[in-house]
């Protein structure tokens, strides 16, 4: 039996050349391996002029070990939950991934492109590309195998964006007890939207949060810490292409 070393994205990443690492910490005797790998970018969020038409992108693989890897990539669909919480299940029928590989080998110090193309038959339509790293020499104290996974989403969509008057704010609180304030957002449109990032302030102070994805016809809670010694008074949402702005109510310490 295996032990996984999985890494999830935390889907709220700004799209772009962003990269992530997965770094595995081993404490065996008296060294400390570190396993670093990265891909990037993370989320590739693609425009085509309707369904059926594919898009085409590419995938950057790095190994940082000193040893080679091997790579398996695979395709699943994915819902995220209201307050961001993530389900798998495998790639709807809907959605035709080609890749041009679909395992590979990376030798030390090296990368590895893969190119893909992808079309959905429904707009807006998203997955996401698992790699699964193998091949490392060392073992967890217990005797494990490693592997570890780092995630890369796809979204193929359509050129009609997220619309100011579709985005409605439902509930935005400051709760003093817990030192944080809550938010919860809808989209009551077909089109999947981007906040890029969340902004809550007070006269002296500020409290800035990275975006989130909010799909079609559906509804996103979201927690930001405030640690001021003040009331936060005002929530701002920055997307692409407008900006929405909330007062915030305060509930009862």
């Amino acid at each position: 039996m295996d032990a996984r070393v999985s890494f999830s994205l935390t889907f709220g990443h700004r799209p772009g050349r962003r990269t992530f690492r997965a770094v595995c910490l081993l404490f065996l005797l008296s060294a400390t391996p570190i396993f670093a790998q990265t891909v990037q970018p993370l989320i590739d969020e693609n425009v085509v002029k309707g369904p059926g038409k594919a898009a085409s992108g590419k995938i950057e693989y790095i190994n940082d070990s000193t040893q080679t890897l091997s790579v398996v990539l695979e395709a699943r669909s994915f819902t995220v939950s209201d307050t961001g919480e993530l389900s798998y299940r495998p790639l709807d029928e809907g959605i035709h991934a080609k890749f041009s590989t679909m395992s590979f080998r990376i030798p030390p110090k090296q990368n590895f492109f893969v190119f893909y193309e992808a079309s959905a038959d429904k707009l807006p339509s998203w997955f996401v590309v698992y790699a699964t790293f193998g091949g490392f020499k060392e073992r967890t104290p217990e005797g494990f195998r490693i592997q570890i996974q780092l995630p890369h989403t796809i979204y193929v969509l359509p050129k009609q964006e997220l619309q100011k008057d579709e985005l409605v704010v439902k509930v935005v609180e400051y709760r003093a007890g817990e030192k944080k304030v809550i938010l919860r957002v809808e989209n009551t449109g077909p089109s999947f939207g981007r906040v890029l990032e969340t902004d809550v302030t007070s006269i002296k102070d500020r409290a800035t949060q990275g975006g989130f994805p909010i799909f079609p016809f559906s509804q996103r809670q979201v927690e930001i810490p405030w640690e001021a010694s003040g009331n936060p008074s005002k929530l701002q949402l920055r997307l692409a292409h407008f900006k929405l702005e909330q007062s915030v109510a305060n509930t009862t310490p």
